[in-house]
């Protein structure tokens, strides 16, 4: 039984070869009611109707997982209330299949996350050579630059899902590839503490060497968040999952956590171009180990690629840079002005740090789907270059 606080879910799989994907629920009146009352923002309450659920209840993808496993957190936030946080959606996919497989909840849900996109999704756009000239940004002001995304690897449930067995598969199929990469990618592969399924590191890193990486902000710590446990993916930790680094640390894969991969692209200063390159030539090293073993990335036609959150599909990329803007941030209509040219700026420590007033703040884009990689990134230089403009009038106006 897996249980934090008044949270708890009994069920097990039997065998290291078996999937995640129990039936929660008998009748949709088992949740109704508590759907129904569910506090704030939550596509799920607001999509979900008996009519769909009963269409669905019995259904399972070809690999094996069930409706009730996608709707089990927006269930658990109903009953549990607003302190149970597992986002705004309500909703995660078991593995791609889901989405067309269960459409009338999931085309709805992922239209209403992403504000209704242009679909079907552009095919992914990895030219850096198309990116805005970033020498209009004032490189004074920029801590930092990074550019991170997740993939699906075909043929595999998705992190709430999979068994014990495709986890170390997947890790086997990756690990192999990022070994291949040479020159300034060149790096190696760091198994969590404890975890016994890589050979080269029978027992994985020692405690400390993780310790320093998640202090490092460079590696993922054990899942204690809501979202995390309500679809179950704490299961088996911590095997198989682990992070590539090359020497430098510009260059990182995040394994078997949320996504099966998370890459990472990110350096000190402003230079994007870099961080960008860098960061295609990691996806499609990834691409073209995959297709050495007759895998795909699972990307669709209609929404780009399938990642484990429906907030994440399409391009699933977060481009930032962290900058030094203490006037800007200050302003009472700043979070509007950002809103405005889909950005997001988060405090200096990331997504729950509520923007310390050190005036260093995190910016990135917004949109995930709608648009390619290329285009995202280019909102984000723009907004950047524009919101140093703003602190440089401030700075001016305050002499």
């Amino acid at each position: 039984m897996a249980s934090h606080g008044d949270w708890k879910d009994e069920t097990i799989c039997q065998s290291s070869g078996e999937i995640h994907a129990p039936r929660y629920f008998k009748e949709f009146e088992d949740f109704a009611e508590a759907l129904g009352k569910a506090p704030g923002e939550l596509i799920l309450r607001d999509v979900l109707t008996k009519e769909m659920y009963d269409r669905y209840k019995d259904e399972k993808t070809a690999l094996g997982v069930t409706f009730d496993k996608c709707i089990k957190g927006g269930i658990d936030k109903a009953r549990l209330g607003e302190k149970w946080n597992v986002g705004k959606v309500g909703v995660l996919f078991g593995d791609a299949e889901c989405v067309t497989k269960y459409p009338d909840l999931m085309h709805p849900v992922i239209v209403a996350r992403h504000g209704n996109p242009h679909l079907p999704h552009p095919p992914p756009n990895l030219e850096g050579s198309q990116l805005m000239d970033q020498s209009i940004i004032d490189e004074k002001y920029v801590i930092s630059t990074r550019v991170r995304t997740g993939r699906s690897i075909s043929g595999f449930p998705l992190p709430p899902s999979i068994s014990a067995d495709q986890r170390k598969e997947l890790e086997g199929i990756v690990t192999g590839a990022l070994q291949t990469l040479t020159g300034d990618m060149s790096g190696d592969y760091y198994p969590l503490a404890g975890s016994t399924t890589y050979a080269a590191k029978p027992i994985g890193i020692d405690k400390e060497t993780e310790e320093r990486l998640i202090k490092d902000h460079f590696l993922f710590q054990e899942p204690d968040e809501p979202m995390l446990l309500s679809w179950r993916m704490e299961r088996d930790w911590p095997h198989a999952r682990g992070i590539y680094h090359n020497n430098d640390k510009t260059a990182l894969v995040w394994v078997n956590e949320e996504d099966h991969l998370r890459i990472i692209s990110m350096q000190q200063g402003h230079d994007i171009r870099a961080v960008f390159d860098r960061f295609a030539a990691l996806v499609r090293a990834v691409e073209t180990a995959c297709k050495s073993v007759g895998r795909e990335l699972e990307i669709s036609p209609m929404y780009g690629n399938i990642l484990s959150c429906p907030s994440n599909c399409g391009t699933g990329l977060r481009a930032s840079m962290m900058i030094k803007i203490p006037l800007a941030s200050a302003q009472p209509n700043f979070k509007q002005w950002c809103a405005d040219r889909k950005l997001q700026a988060r405090g200096s420590s990331g997504f729950a740090s509520g923007a310390k007033d050190d005036g260093i703040r995190d910016v990135s884009n917004v949109d995930r789907m709608g648009k390619d990689e290329v285009t995202l990134v280019n909102e984000m230089i723009k907004g950047v270059a524009d919101l140093i403009a703003w602190e440089k009038q401030l700075e001016a106006a305050a002499k």
